[in-house]
């Protein structure tokens, strides 16, 4: 190296680059999806309306918590939410691929909005009982079925199919910025309700069901703009509702993505129904520090979006979803033996940052890999998997929660994180070193932004 080198002149010249650098980077590599304008519209309407479910979330959660002081509880709401998409799946799927997804979105936010108007009648009127509680989050799961395969499916609709990675990375970055930032919020909104009048649990809820029903305004209004429609496929196929499965069973290597997928999620993701009795009786803390770890958890995940959309690729995946389970792996058993928020804090991160890349990942490469006749009910199996680990995972360890402590149930969690870590690396190895021969994209699929 020369003496020149690293004179301060050219050090200097040198760091003033480092901003434009990074500038240049993010336009053209982690958000170089939002230069489409009908993916631009839906991305910023669903950051808005994703903030205020999240902050819906994180209040029901904890509502139904301190009535029941029920470490269940959480659990069992959540499953009712993410139930129905377990056996509805493969009917939303259907719907996804036999009408126009825009239409089938629209009319299941619209039933969003009237489910969230709803508990903020219930709870204003002093009817809010648990029991009615779990009949609002049925309600919603009933709508999510026929709601969350027409999304998965819509994306790729509104971006090449060379930006697909990256949209996915993008909404996965979304919804974890909200996961982030709305129960940050509802942590305010329940601090602020100690200074008034009324229990401050009661008012922080209400107003946060409140702040989410207006929220799906905007997700509304961006719809309404956006000119891609989605529209059906004109080929129809025998056996239609199973068509997603026969095409599993012909890949098996999908079908296997898709089961470490679901064993991942059973192991790692009833750590955050868990997180208000975790709160309560292992760090002896209140709604304001749970709060602090969904929002950790959420800002853990919102990295990983980032790493995915600036450098998921094809030729990463096997990469990124062995490392994506390992991190996940790795915050669970941090949980087991963290005893102040801020280790805590770190641990929910690190599961956060590792579930978020392996599941872009994952459903990225689930994507490129269906033609567009059949992704809506692909990606319904993907909704289903996700929603399996419902009543296995939030059920099982929501339960065990009941008779154990909680540090050992996070260590049987943990460990069942790890072997499905090592799962994922050996179908890593054997499998995605290469590309799949459906990768390529056909000029039919690669259909341009608008």
């Amino acid at each position: 190296m020369d003496r020149d080198t690293l004179t301060p002149s050219k050090l200097g010249i040198e760091i003033r680059e480092v901003p434009r650098a990074f500038g240049h980077t993010l336009r053209h590599a982690t958000f170089r999806s939002l230069k489409h304008r009908d993916y631009r519209i839906y991305f910023f309407g669903q950051l808005v309306s994703y903030i205020g479910s999240w902050m819906q979330s994180a209040a029901l959660m904890w509502l139904v918590f301190e009535w029941t002081n029920d470490a269940f509880w959480p659990p069992l709401l959540l499953v009712a939410t993410v139930g129905p998409t377990l056996f509805l799946g493969p009917v939303g799927g259907m719907l996804a691929d036999r009408f126009p997804k825009k239409r089938v979105i629209f009319a299941a936010q619209c039933g969003f909005l009237l489910s969230s108007l709803s508990l903020v009648v219930l709870l204003a009127a002093g009817y809010a009982t648990p029991p009615a509680l779990l009949i609002v989050a049925f309600i919603n799961g009933v709508i999510q079925a026929a709601d969350l395969p027409a999304r998965l499916a819509f994306v790729p609709e509104l971006v090449p199919k060379d930006d697909l990675i990256n949209a996915v990375s993008l909404n996965s970055l979304l919804f974890n910025s909200a996961r982030a930032v709305g129960p940050g919020l509802a942590g305010l909104l329940f601090l602020a309700a100690e200074w008034g009048p009324g229990h401050p649990v009661h008012t922080g809820a209400l107003a946060c069901f409140s702040i989410n029903s207006v929220s799906y305004v905007a997700v509304l209004v961006a719809l309404w703009k956006i000119r891609a429609r989605g529209e059906p496929a004109e080929r129809r196929e025998r056996g239609e509702l199973f068509a997603g499965l026969n095409y599993l069973r012909a890949n098996p290597q999908l079908a296997a993505l898709l089961g470490l997928t679901g064993l991942l999620s059973v192991f790692a993701w009833p750590t955050l129904t868990l997180f208000p009795a975790y709160t309560k009786f292992v760090l002896g803390h209140s709604e304001k520090e749970y709060s602090l770890l969904v929002s950790a958890l959420g800002c853990g995940a919102l990295i990983g979006a980032l790493a995915t959309a600036t450098y998921g690729s094809v030729e990463l995946r096997g990469r990124l979803l062995s490392l994506g389970a390992a991190f996940a792996a790795a915050g669970i058993t941090g949980l087991v033996f963290a005893r102040a928020i801020g280790p805590a804090a770190a641990c929910a991160a690190t599961l956060g940052f590792g579930l978020i890349l392996f599941l872009s990942t994952g459903q990225s490469t689930l994507q490129l890999s269906v033609e567009g006749v059949r992704r809506g009910r692909v990606m319904a199996l993907w909704a289903m998997t996700l929603s399996a680990s419902a009543p296995f995972g939030h059920l099982i360890f929501g339960e065990a929660a009941r008779f154990y402590a909680l540090p050992d149930v996070f260590a049987v969690m943990a460990g069942g994180a790890a072997a499905t870590a090592l799962l994922v690396a050996a179908l890593a190895l054997t499998r995605w070193q290469r590309t799949s021969p459906h990768d390529s994209a056909s000029p039919a699929e690669a259909r341009p932004g608008v």
